[in-house]
């Protein structure tokens, strides 16, 4: 079978025009890898978790500092807190269904007054039921005690994620008795006690403040470790998919111009265009009579 040249040679993908098609195409599938890249990085994070990190969490801040008066930075739980008041005892309260290490008992909270009228709420420590029954709860220390305690997220009593991205914990049971509250939440707890309180707490690590057999809760770790957001992880693999596409795009359409083509493949295409053009004509044509007896008689009408 016969076939006429190519519409292109090698010679002509030399030439200044298509050596800046393909540096465009090149620099457009860098522009794609980039983009993909820079996706990539914001919705995949590695935090990782170093020696200094654990000193600065573990060293103590001021409480004011950590829990605000907006509240608690949800990326701040853990952080090692000190803050000095007075235990209140008579108005200590238990909350049931937490588990530590494994065994199910209650977290014992106390309000430590710093102020008129202000205190903090503090978890003083995990406390297992006595034969099966609620516990008596132990007295926290009298006089003015300075607490050291890690600073903890207020629970949200319908299990939505607040303003700071903190989300409800899962409960394991409800409040039956009177002096027992299901969520550590201080809106909540403002109404059981007559005191202003920080929206969030301070779980005790302090030995003073677990007196009477209370046991250590302990602090998690600082964030870290590997995130992933896959909104913008699958932004990522759209902008290097776009590098493939327009790669394949490319190579075929220089392939198929570089091929050669069946003998009459332009004729073809001039006749189809041609046959267009007579299509037009004929149904120009057939328009003319029916505009001229349209003509006609309009001017019947007129005379």
């Amino acid at each position: 079978m016969l076939a006429a040249p190519p519409r292109l040679s090698p010679q002509d993908l030399r030439r200044p025009g298509w050596l800046a098609a393909h540096v465009g195409i090149v620099l457009l599938a860098v522009a794609f890898a980039l983009l993909g890249r820079w996706q990539w990085d914001v919705g995949h994070k590695v935090a990782p978790l170093t020696a200094a990190d654990l000193t600065t969490w573990r060293t103590a801040q001021p409480v004011d500092s950590v829990i605000t008066s907006d509240g608690l930075n949800g990326t701040q739980v853990g952080q090692s807190v000190t803050v000095t008041g007075s235990y209140d005892s008579t108005r200590q309260l238990l909350v049931p269904g937490r588990v530590l290490n494994g065994k199910t008992g209650y977290y014992v909270l106390t309000p430590l007054v710093t102020g008129s009228g202000d205190a903090v709420v503090v978890n003083r420590g995990f406390l297992l039921p006595t034969g099966g029954a609620e516990p008596a709860i132990p007295a926290a220390p009298a006089g003015r005690i300075t607490v050291t305690g890690w600073a903890a997220e207020p629970e949200s009593t319908t299990g939505e994620v607040n303003a700071n991205g903190i989300t409800q914990q899962d409960q394991t049971a409800a409040a039956t008795e009177p002096n027992e509250v299901q969520y550590i939440s201080p809106p909540e707890l403002v109404n059981r006690w007559p005191y202003h309180l920080r929206d969030g707490y301070v779980t005790a690590t302090d030995t003073a403040s677990r007196a009477g057999g209370l046991s250590l809760i302990p602090a998690p770790l600082p964030p870290h470790g590997t995130t992933w957001d896959l909104l913008n992880v699958c932004y990522a693999f759209q902008w290097w998919l776009f590098i493939v596409i327009v790669g394949c795009w490319y190579v075929v359409y220089l392939r198929r111009e570089l091929r050669p083509r069946p003998l009459g493949a332009d004729e073809d295409e001039l006749g189809d265009e041609d046959d267009e053009e007579d299509e037009d004509d004929d149904e120009l044509d057939a328009a003319e009579p029916a505009r001229a007896r349209g003509a006609a008689v309009a001017a019947g009408s007129g005379e």
